[in-house]
């Protein structure tokens, strides 16, 4: 018994059990599993170490674990597909600036084309992407932010020009219900209620203005969003 535990110990322990176990754990989608068995078989030496390093940094960007990836490229023998693995790893961590960095001296490269076109989709700049890389259309139709400004001196009117009519009504309402409660004070002359209604429905009406421009930015970048996520996803 003891000797054929020993032998099932000495099966389980051979390099190519932890690949396939390794390998395994990376199917099924256990990946922190995965990343210490794919150390562990690093660890023996018996492999070639960039296949095993680019199984690792997978593992850990599909965790979420950028930095952690970004370390285990000290076992990538390849230079180029060690920058463009780091380019690709700052592209989904948002670090946009650090991608164009990286490959500047690479920009004629299709490869460099493409990251850096997508580093400036993260920043939502689609015109200055469409220098490196073709965008599908059509393009998104934002808002324009001083109309929004513009449309909200009639309470409501920056969140009815884009769109969100609740909004647009709860403003008209308060405002309105302000307006007619410092009328009523006015008229019947009690001056003291009166600075005071009129001076929340100021407070309102501005807040109300700066909703709307609010409101523009939102809406602007919820189609920036979905327009990025759209080239991402078809990437």
């Amino acid at each position: 018994m003891i000797l054929f535990f020993i032998f099932l110990q000495n099966e389980l322990l051979r390099p190519e059990k932890i690949r396939e176990f390794a390998d395994y754990l990376y199917l099924q989608g256990n990946y922190d599993a995965a990343v210490q068995e794919y150390r562990r078989y690093l660890f023996m030496g018996s492999c070639n170490p960039q296949e095993i390093a680019e199984k690792i940094v997978d593992c850990l960007v599909r965790m979420k674990k950028y930095d952690e990836a970004l370390a285990s490229l000290k076992h990538f023998t390849d230079t180029t597909k060690t920058l463009y693995t780091k380019s690709w790893i700052h592209l989904l961590k948002g670090d946009y600036p650090v991608v164009r960095e990286l490959l500047k001296d690479r920009a004629g490269e299709e490869c460099a084309k493409y990251y850096i076109g997508l580093s400036y989709v993260g920043e939502f700049n689609f015109q200055k992407a469409r220098e490196f890389i073709e965008l599908p259309t059509p393009a998104p139709k934002l808002k324009n932010h001083l109309l929004g400004g513009l449309f909200s001196f009639i309470p409501g009117g920056g969140h009815f020009y884009c769109g969100r009519i609740g909004d647009g009504l709860y403003s008209l309402l308060v405002i309105g219900t302000g307006v007619g409660i410092s009328y009523y004070y006015y008229h019947n002359h009690e001056k003291t209620k009166f600075y005071l209604a009129a001076g929340i429905t100021v407070v309102f009406y501005a807040g109300n203005i700066y909703g709307g421009i609010n409101a523009v930015r939102n809406y602007n970048y919820y189609l920036n969003a979905r327009y990025r996520d759209l080239i991402f996803g078809c990437e």
